[in-house]
C-alpha cells in the first residue's frame, strides 16, 4: 500500500463509514463463529484500530505487520498488542497456535494468497477459524485498488476454492456491502466509460449525516447475514475452519 494512505486510514479509520460497517460485520462474525475468546493473530493489522478491537472483546491479540509506517502508527492506536514485525508468511509465527487468524482486506495484496492461505492453515490450531474480508468483482477495479497495490478481486467461488486447496473448510462465505453495490457499481462502471481518472484513495472524508446514514445501512447486513449468505456486494467475507 503507498505510504500516505496509512496516515490517511488512520485519521478516518474511526469514523468513515465504510470502516464502521465493516466492524459491525466482523464482530457479528467473531461473535458467531469465535465465542471462546482465545489467541488471535490478526495479519497485516495495519493502523491497529482492529487489533485494539479485539484485545477489548477478550481475546488474545498478536498482530503482524510488515510497513514500517503501519508499525508506528499501530503502537500507539493498540499499545497492549504484541506486535509482530514480519511479512506473511513468517517464520516467526508458531505452528498449531491461534484460535483465531484475522485477514482484513489482506489477502487482494499478497502475490501469492495461496501460500499465505496454506500459512494460515499452518499456525491455526485445530478446530481454528480464519475470517478474511477481500473485495469482490474485477469489473469494480479501480484507483483505489491501484494505490493500495492489490493485485486481484474476488468472486466468491474463487475464495472457497481457494480456502479448500490450504485445508481450510470454508463455514460460511458472502458477498457483503450489498446495499450500496448498485450505487457503488453504477459510479465506477460510469468513471471507466467517460475516461474519468480519479485521484486519490476511496478514504475521503464524507459529511456527517451522509457518514451516519451509510454506516448504519452497511452496518445492518450483519443481521441478514446471520440468515443467509448475500448474493453479490462490492466485497466478500468469509470463515473458514482448520479441520
Amino acid at each position: 500500500m503507498e505510504s500516505p494512505l496509512y496516515a490517511e486510514m488512520a485519521q478516518v479509520e474511526g469514523t468513515h463509514w465504510w470502516f464502521r460497517g465493516r466492524r459491525k460485520i466482523i464482530i457479528s462474525m467473531l461473535g458467531r463463529f469465535a465465542s471462546q475468546k482465545g489467541s488471535l493473530l490478526d495479519v497485516g493489522m495495519g493502523t491497529g484500530l482492529n487489533a485494539a478491537l479485539f484485545a477489548k472483546l477478550g481475546f488474545a491479540v498478536d498482530g503482524l505487520e510488515s510497513a514500517p509506517e503501519a508499525i508506528t502508527i499501530a503502537k500507539e492506536v493498540a499499545p497492549n498488542v504484541r506486535v509482530i514485525e514480519s511479512s506473511f508468511p513468517s517464520s516467526v509465527v508458531p505452528a498449531n497456535h491461534y484460535a483465531v487468524v484475522t485477514m482484513l482486506d489482506v489477502l487482494e495484496h499478497l502475490q501469492n494468497d495461496t501460500a499465505a492461505l496454506h500459512e494460515v492453515a499452518r499456525v491455526l490450531a485445530p478446530n481454528g477459524i480464519v475470517l478474511i474480508t477481500v473485495p469482490a468483482f474485477s469489473f469494480l477495479w479501480s484507483k483505489h485498488d491501484e494505490l493500495a497495490h492489490h493485485y486481484r478481486r474476488y468472486r466468491r467461488y474463487e475464495l472457497s476454492a481457494r480456502l479448500r486447496e490450504a485445508g481450510l473448510e470454508p463455514q460460511f462465505v458472502s458477498y457483503y456491502n450489498f446495499f450500496l453495490f448498485p450505487a457503488i457499481a453504477l459510479v465506477r462502471l460510469a468513471t471507466k466509460a467517460l475516461g474519468i481518472r480519479k485521484e486519490g484513495s476511496d478514504f475521503s472524508a464524507t459529511p456527517a449525516l451522509l457518514n451516519g446514514v451509510l454506516s448504519a445501512l452497511f452496518g445492518a447486513e450483519r443481521f441478514l447475514l446471520r440468515l443467509i449468505p448475500l448474493p453479490f456486494g462490492v466485497s466478500v467475507v468469509a470463515v473458514a475452519k482448520k479441520v
